[in-house]
Parts: C-alpha cells; sequence; structure tokens
C-alpha cells in the first residue's frame, strides 16, 4: 500500500494501514540501507506519519492526536543532528553543481572533508551506544504495535475536511510572514506548512488521479524551493558559527555570498509558485476538495 488513501477500504482501516506500512517501511531501511541513507527515509517516514495524524485530528481527538504527533516529533528530533551532517554535504553538492565551474578547483573541500570527520565521528559515537541497533528499533517496534490503532470511528471521508482548511490557511499565513519578514526561522515555518499540505494531496491520490497529481507535484516544487533554501541557511548558519574554515576569510565570505545569492533565488521561485498555490480563501480552497472527495470516494 503506498501512501493515500484508498477509496475501497473504510476510512479507519486505511489510517491503520498506512500507518503500519510507514513503520515498517522505517525498520526496512535500518536493516537494508547505509546509514544515512535509513536516517534520512526515516525522518521522511515519521514527518508522514505525522501528517497522517493531523488529517484525522479532529476525529481522533486533540489529546490522542498530541500524544501521537508528539512522539514521532521527538523521535525524529533524535535524528536530526546526526542528518543534518549528511544534509551540509548535499547543500555543498548543489553549491558544486550551481557554482563550481565559476570557482577554483577543491574550493569546497576543507568544509566537506571538515563535515564528514564530524559525521564519522557522531556515527561512530552512536554506534557505540547502540543508538540505531537498539534504541531506535525499539522506539519504532513500540509504535508499531501500540500507536497504529488510532481512535478513528467515522468512515465519512468528510472528516478530513476541518484539517485541510487548518493546514491551508496557515501556509498561506506563513507565506504572507515569510516575505514581509524573512528570517530562516519565518520560511521554516512555511516549509513545514507546505509539507503538511503535500501529504495531505499524497493521501488523496485517488480520489481524483488527475487533478491531485498535478496539484502534488505543483506543491512538491515548492516544498523543494523551500526545503533547498532552509539547507542552506542552516549550513550557513554552521560555517557561521564553527570554526571549520579557520582563518580563511576569503573563502569564507565567498561561501557566504553564493549561499545567499542561491537562497534569494528559490525564495523568488517559492513567491511565484506559492501565491499561485495559495490563491484561494482557505474555505473556498476546502469547499472544492471536499466537492471531489463526496462525488468520487463515495
Amino acid at each position: 500500500m503506498t501512501y493515500q488513501l484508498d477509496k475501497s477500504l473504510p476510512l479507519k482501516k486505511n489510517i491503520t494501514a498506512i500507518a503500519s506500512e510507514e513503520l515498517q517501511g522505517c525498520l526496512y531501511s535500518l536493516e537494508n540501507l547505509n546509514i544515512h541513507e535509513a536516517v534520512h527515509d526515516i525522518r521522511k517516514r515519521l514527518k508522514k506519519l505525522r501528517a497522517l495524524a493531523r488529517i484525522v485530528r479532529d476525529e481522533m481527538g486533540e489529546e490522542n492526536y498530541k500524544h501521537i504527533n508528539i512522539y514521532f516529533r521527538d523521535l525524529g528530533r533524535e535524528l536530526s543532528d546526526f542528518r543534518d551532517l549528511t544534509a551540509h554535504l548535499e547543500t555543498i553538492e548543489l553549491l558544486r553543481e550551481r557554482y563550481g565551474q565559476f570557482l577554483y578547483v577543491n574550493f569546497f573541500k576543507p568544509v566537506s572533508s571538515q563535515l564528514e570527520k564530524e559525521r564519522d565521528a557522531m556515527e561512530k559515537e552512536l554506534k557505540k551506544k547502540n543508538f540505531f541497533s537498539e534504541h531506535l528499533v525499539e522506539k519504532l517496534e513500540y509504535a508499531q504495535k501500540d500507536l497504529v490503532k488510532w481512535p478513528v470511528s467515522s468512515n465519512d471521508i468528510q472528516i478530513i475536511l476541518p484539517s485541510i482548511e487548518r493546514v491551508y490557511g496557515r501556509g498561506k499565513k506563513a507565506l504572507e510572514t515569510a516575505y514581509a519578514n524573512p528570517s530562516k526561522e519565518n520560511f521554516h515555518e512555511w516549509r513545514k506548512r507546505v509539507k503538511y499540505l503535500w501529504y495531505q494531496t499524497l493521501l488523496l491520490q485517488e480520489t481524483w488521479p488527475q487533478f491531485f497529481e498535478t496539484m502534488e507535484a505543483e506543491i512538491h516544487l515548492l516544498a523543494d524551493f523551500l526545503g533547498n533554501d532552509h539547507d542552506l541557511m542552516v549550513f550557513r548558519q554552521k560555517l557561521g558559527s564553527e570554526k571549520i574554515l579557520g582563518n580563511d576569510e576569503s573563502r569564507k565570505e565567498l561561501m557566504d555570498a553564493i549561499t545567499h545569492q542561491y537562497s534569494e533565488i528559490l525564495r523568488r521561485n517559492a513567491r511565484t509558485k506559492g501565491e499561485l498555490i495559495y490563491a484561494e480563501d482557505p474555505a473556498d480552497f476546502t469547499k472544492r476538495i471536499g466537492s471531489y472527495t463526496e462525488i468520487n470516494w463515495n
């Protein structure tokens, strides 16, 4: 079963089946992928689980929702520092692809080498503590056993509409806030709201595949713009807060300049795409989605 609601199944069974599959996917990744790929995949799946809980938030009740959301949020945070180091290395590759032809050979080498050493050291320390082989497995197995039977009793697809309106409305507001006050934190907040909307469109694919596949692709592209921008900002912060480049001020200034320029490009692209996606009033958007689900789901 993929990450989408199957209209041939009761809604409650859908939710349980998708949650179980995502957790099984986490355990599979730990067993079969290299540790960096596994951590990236697990973090994505934990976010998908939180988005799944969010779409039935009103049905399951606030206390149940918060318990599930906090569990998966905190588990994801346990992986964040290790994942950030890989994200920094991926950001360097993005910068190399875009600016490498204009820079001298091995321009990025001192930074990537230092980050690789730091990541190797953290990986060694986590493995010494049996973090991946025991702690993480235990956390995932507990969730697989006790955190998938969510209290969803209604099979009416319309119960998801309040969440869709909230997610869309908060995304629209976050867009406005980000460009009124373009801080790293405000763009990160908008990015989170965009990703929730993206996951919701993934879940609704079967309702009207041609429509939702197009919408999903557009929201996914916006999420990529914002995700790359966020990675650039976190990387820039890393360079500014630690002595990775020592006293090499010229390299540091140039690195800062290209990350800033690339961020500006991504944010311009995100604004155009975002204003198109969030052009509607949240109530109108939700009414439209509700009409599609009512026609094709029932």
